[in-house]
Formats: structure tokens, sequence, C-alpha cells
């Protein structure tokens, strides 16, 4: 049975990328939101929504997919 769940080399990659996409994208949005708060404040606004948006959407149902 564990011979079957570990039959790819790069599984440990796929999580990887997977904690990236469910964690990593949303900080970068935050800080790059935050960066441009001064200058650009409705884009900024906007940003800090879609980055909500994508945290909810990847922690609950993307992320209950991967358990």
């Amino acid at each position: 049975m564990n011979n079957i769940l570990l039959e790819s080399a790069a599984l440990g990659w796929y999580i990887i990328l997977l904690i990236f996409l469910v964690f990593g994208l949303p900080t970068i949005l935050l800080i790059v939101s935050i960066a441009i708060r001064q200058k650009k404040k409705n884009t900024s606004n906007v940003l800090l929504i879609i980055t909500a948006v994508y945290a909810i959407i990847g922690l609950g149902i993307c992320g209950s997919l991967m358990f």
C-alpha cells in the first residue's frame, strides 16, 4: 500500500507547489498591496479584496480537497 502512494519521485515538489499556491500567492499580493497603498489607494483596496477571496477559496475548498 505504501509503495502505491510513494510511486512518484517528484511527489514532494507537488506538495511544495500546492503549499506555495495556497499561502505564497496571497502573501505576495498582500505585500504588493501594502507597498502601493500610499500611491494608489483604490488599486491597493482591490488587491486586498482579491487576496482575501483567494485565501478563503484556497484554504477552504482547494485546501480541503488537498487533504
